[in-house]
């Protein structure tokens, strides 16, 4: 079997580009400044695909013009992060290889171009996240664009940074798009994944009056305030008496997809009565968007779901879930962290450590879906 994980042959090194983040080989210079990494070699799984390398062939990459270089403290994974890595979605995210994967990131900045003095200084602490596709995350250094990237407040660890700066930002703006008021009921599945476990504790905020959640942590949820769970290996959510018996106003669907859809109807009002169904996944968890025709087929039906709401009556509202963090739901979210509004939950088994163990247990523990709450690497250790 082709051992992945062995270092680059000495001869070569490979090239950072600053516009992308994307790496090349060529021959190595004396002159470059070099960095420890995680590499991609390959589409494939983490065993098959990712080593660290340290001490050679990786360059730090150099300051830009529009950029922030900043020093990696914390890295944090993202479902896109691992579509990346398998090959499922190409058309989007088909970097050259070998790359640098992960994209939220927490850090020190190192390096301050000119047009961005008046808001930032070397030693800021930062987190940053990324738009379409995340890469550079897992080193020592990266670069990061200014409009995904906010100040790291005092009291939030650079840890916590990086598990809140993409899933805390999208769960601000599900909650956006999901409307509650004051006393609706809510019903989260996914609970206990990275977004989740800010969406029920953000709920309860807003003014939920009663919030449930599909997950198997039973514990984590009563600790963050969730009323009542459901392990969907054991019992269906959709069967729940006491649910069909006094509906939801508003399911977020963080988990599941079109079933979930399909199967929501007996425990979460009709569209006349304001119920709201939010799809975060659309259709599968699993995406295969390696050709433009799969692509149209992941976004018509849902888009066509959330056209027939004019129709609806008796059945509830569709509203499809397809915002970014930006830097302003970004400094949203970290701010509520900072002043104690919800907890930041990170999973058990992490921190990992930034070597080649470390990372290939948080790839393939965060591929299984076995995280409870976000799946962080110290890339340099506080």
């Amino acid at each position: 079997m082709h051992n992945s994980r062995s270092s680059p042959p000495k001869s070569l090194q490979i090239d950072f580009n600053l516009t992308n983040n994307k790496y090349r080989t060529k021959t190595r210079t004396r002159a470059d400044k070099i960095m420890k990494a995680a590499l991609v070699s390959r589409f494939g799984q983490p065993d098959d695909t990712i080593s660290v390398i340290e001490g050679e062939a990786v360059p730090k990459p150099a300051p830009s013009e529009t950029k922030l270089l900043i020093r990696v403290k914390a890295c944090s994974l993202s479902p896109g992060d691992y579509r990346a890595l398998l090959g499922e979605k190409t058309i989007i995210a088909n970097p050259s290889m070998p790359y640098i994967p992960g994209g939220d990131v927490s850090g020190i900045v190192e390096d301050v171009p000119e047009i961005l003095k008046m808001e930032y200084k070397i030693g800021d602490r930062v987190v940053s996240t990324w738009d379409t596709f995340g890469t550079g995350g897992l080193a020592e250094y990266k670069l990061v664009d200014p409009k995904r990237t906010a100040k790291l407040p005092e009291g939030l660890t650079f840890q916590q940074g990086a598990a809140l700066v993409n899933s805390a930002s999208h769960a601000v703006l599900i909650l956006d798009r999901a409307g509650i008021e004051e006393g609706d009921r809510v019903l989260v599945i996914g609970g206990s994944g990275g977004v989740g476990v800010t969406v029920v504790q953000e709920a309860r905020l807003r003014g939920a009056s009663y919030v449930a959640a599909v997950s198997t942590d039973d514990v984590l949820m009563r600790d963050l305030g969730v009323d009542r769970t459901i392990d969907y290996r054991k019992d269906k959510w959709a069967d729940v008496k006491e649910w069909q018996d006094t509906k939801f106003d508003i399911i977020i669907d963080l988990a599941i997809g079109k079933t979930a859809w399909e199967q929501c109807k007996p425990v979460l009002k009709g569209c006349r009565s304001s119920g709201r169904f939010v799809a975060v996944v659309h259709n599968d968890w699993y995406i295969d968007g390696r050709h433009f025709y799969q692509i149209f087929g992941m976004l018509l039906p849902p888009l066509f779901r959330q056209l027939f709401n004019i129709f609806r009556i008796t059945t509830p509202c569709y509203r499809m879930y397809l915002n970014q963090p930006s830097k302003a739901s970004i400094e949203t979210a970290l701010a509520k962290a900072a002043k104690g509004d919800f907890q930041t939950i990170i999973d058990p088994k992490s921190p990992q450590p930034f070597t080649t163990q470390g990372v290939l247990e948080a790839w393939n523990h965060h591929i299984a879906r076995r995280g409870h709450g976000k799946i962080v690497i110290d890339v340099c250790k506080e």
